[in-house]
C-alpha cells in the first residue's frame, strides 16, 4: 500500500507541476562581453524603461527571464567607451524548450499556471558579446596656412595698417569693381 501511495504522490506531483519548471530556472547568470573590454554597459528593462544592471565589461550579471504572466523579458543593453563609438544591443528572452516537456508528460496545469507564473517557460541567453567600432580621429576643419615661397601668410582680420587690400564687390548691374 505504501509503494502504490508513494507511486501516486509522484505521479500527481510530476503532473501537476510545470515541466520546465522542475528543468528550468526563472532567472539565469548572462556573461556580458565587449570588444575591446573595459567598456561601461547600462542594462535597461524595455517594458518599464528602469535600470537593472550596470557595470564594466567583462561581467556576469543575473537577470529574470519573464516581464509577467506569458510575457517574456525583453531589456536593452548600451555600451560606451571613450574613443569608440557607443552602441545598444537588445537581449530578450525565448521560449525554454522544456515548455513543451508538459505536453508529453501531459501537465495542463504546468502549460497554462506553473510555468507562465514561475517564468520557467523562458530563457536567456548565457552571453551577450558585441565589438565597438573606433572613432577617427577628427581633422581640423581649416588646415593651417601655409605661405609659397617669397611670400607672407597674414591670418584674416590681421592685416597691417596702411597695408592696402584689395575688394572685390558687386555693383547692380552685376559687374565687379575693385
Amino acid at each position: 500500500m505504501k509503494t502504490i501511495m508513494g507511486t501516486a504522490a509522484l505521479a500527481a506531483t510530476i503532473h501537476l507541476s510545470g515541466c520546465a519548471s522542475i528543468v528550468s530556472d526563472s532567472s539565469y547568470p548572462v556573461s556580458i562581453q565587449s570588444s575591446p573590454d573595459r567598456a561601461e554597459y547600462v542594462i535597461t528593462d524595455i517594458h518599464d524603461g528602469k535600470r537593472v544592471a550596470a557595470g564594466t565589461t567583462p561581467d556576469t550579471v543575473t537577470l529574470r527571464a519573464k516581464h509577467g504572466f506569458f510575457s517574456s523579458a525583453r531589456y536593452q543593453v548600451s555600451f560606451e567607451k571613450e574613443g569608440y563609438q557607443g552602441t545598444i544591443s537588445p537581449l530578450d528572452a525565448n521560449l525554454d524548450g522544456w515548455y513543451f516537456g508538459n505536453i508529453l508528460i501531459g501537465g495542463l496545469l504546468g502549460i497554462l499556471i506553473v510555468d507562465p507564473a514561475t517564468g520557467a517557460m523562458w530563457k536567456l541567453d548565457d552571453s551577450l558579446q558585441v565589438g565597438l567600432d573606433s572613432v577617427p580621429v577628427a581633422q581640423p576643419l581649416l588646415a593651417p596656412l601655409e605661405a609659397a615661397p617669397g611670400e607672407e601668410v597674414v591670418p584674416a582680420g590681421d592685416e597691417a595698417a596702411g597695408q592696402e587690400t584689395d575688394t572685390l564687390s558687386l555693383n547692380q548691374s552685376g559687374a565687379t569693381t575693385r
